[in-house]
């Protein structure tokens, strides 16, 4: 994958990955072995397969207590129309900035007295629709609750341009499993495989499209992939307490 990724860089004439790319394909390369035990280097980019998976266990192990003390939690998903490669970075700053202000909005509400304060966790996403060579930027958030759930949406759908998006697109749902739907959250930005037909929920027939690949990490370079907000949290010993919410 990841000279898959180079040779698309080159033949994009992009080259501002490319050594990002080389770190990841050189990735636990060398191995050193002392008193039993092995180590290894990892190059901690987030296009690497291996060190995704490494901070996606992170991530879950920080954050599972957390979710499991929220009394309904809630997960949905915030998203727009599919739109053109030329189009995504803007797109994705847009969101970014938009949900940001959506959580400060009522972070301000809440100290007033007029409003409740947002919690949860959000993970940025894109995938790529190989027939119709679009791309579709979302967001996947988990939430204390069904009412933050339900402004996030209104909020969402307020501040979205005439026919970017719709309700029924906004996917919300009370969770009940919440590795499950943790794992959901925490994923790597981007489908790493994606299906031909998209019509097809799964088949033994996908494809790596570095090209597309190389456009959305492009895209998110710089951009936070995944945020808590609302809570702190204290890592003492594998334990996460809430001192704060």
């Amino acid at each position: 994958m990841a000279l898959s990724l180079i040779d698309a860089s080159k033949q994009k004439k992009v080259f501002e990955l490319i050594k990002s790319y080389w770190n990841a394909f050189r990735c636990q390369t060398e191995i050193v072995t002392a008193d039993g035990k092995i180590f290894t280097k990892y190059c901690k980019n987030r296009h690497c397969t291996i060190c995704c998976a490494i901070r996606k266990a992170d991530i879950i192990n920080r954050y599972l207590s957390a979710i499991r003390d929220w009394t309904e939690p809630y997960f949905f998903t915030l998203t727009l129309k599919a739109i053109p490669r030329y189009k995504l970075k803007n797109v994705m700053i847009s969101m970014n900035e938009e949900i940001i202000k959506i959580i400060e909005t009522y972070r301000k509400k809440n100290q007033r007295g007029t409003g409740i304060k947002l919690i949860g966790i959000r993970s940025l996403e894109c995938n790529f629709n190989p027939q119709t060579k679009t791309y579709n930027p979302h967001f996947h958030l988990v939430v204390a609750n069904k009412e933050m759930a339900e402004i996030f949406i209104k909020e969402w759908l307020k501040r979205s341009k005439d026919k970017w998006t719709y309700k029924g697109a906004q996917k919300m749902t009370k969770v009940f499993n919440n590795l499950k739907i943790l794992i959901e959250v925490v994923k790597y930005g981007s489908k790493i495989f994606t299906e031909p037909d998209v019509m097809k929920k799964k088949s033994s027939n996908t494809k790596i499209y570095a090209l597309a690949l190389n456009n959305i990490f492009i895209a998110m370079k710089e951009l936070r992939i995944f945020e808590r907000f609302g809570f702190i949290y204290l890592l003492l010993k594998n334990k996460i307490l809430q001192p704060e919410l």
